[in-house]
């Protein structure tokens, strides 16, 4: 359930970020929405190694396999693309990249206050859901 529950998340940030661009959105309208959707990125920034992992665990694909096949073949299997979305996302630069950027965004949320407000109170909700020691 978790699998899915991650997915879920990551696929409706993507959802949330095409929603804004696409609506046309009036200038007030857009100040208001941008604060929910980098919020809500920086949400599903924080599963997706667990969404990838979960996804992406026990599949046995090896570069001899890889070798032995065509590139048509490659693109219509499954276990191609979960091996090269793991090497992607499970590496040692995207998890330093991912781990900073949690601290930068709460040292940054008491700054974007003062840029917008609905950064102060989206801000104040994820405080109170994930917890202080998140």
């Amino acid at each position: 359930i978790v699998k899915y529950w991650t997915s879920m998340i990551i696929i409706a940030s993507i959802a949330c970020w095409t929603y804004l661009f696409c609506s046309h959105p009036t200038d007030v309208e857009y100040q208001s929405r941008r604060p929910g959707c980098i919020i809500f990125t920086f949400i599903a920034m924080d599963v997706l190694h667990p969404c990838i992992y979960l996804w992406t665990v026990g599949n046995k694909f090896t570069s001899d396999e890889a070798a032995k096949m065509t590139m048509l073949q490659k693109l219509s299997c499954s276990r191609w693309w979960k091996a090269k979305l793991a090497a992607v996302i499970l590496n040692e630069t995207t998890t330093n990249v991912f781990r900073y950027v949690a601290p930068a965004y709460n040292f940054m949320l008491p700054i974007l206050v003062f840029y917008n407000a609905a950064f102060g109170v989206s801000g104040g909700f994820t405080l109170v859901a994930v917890g202080a020691g998140h």
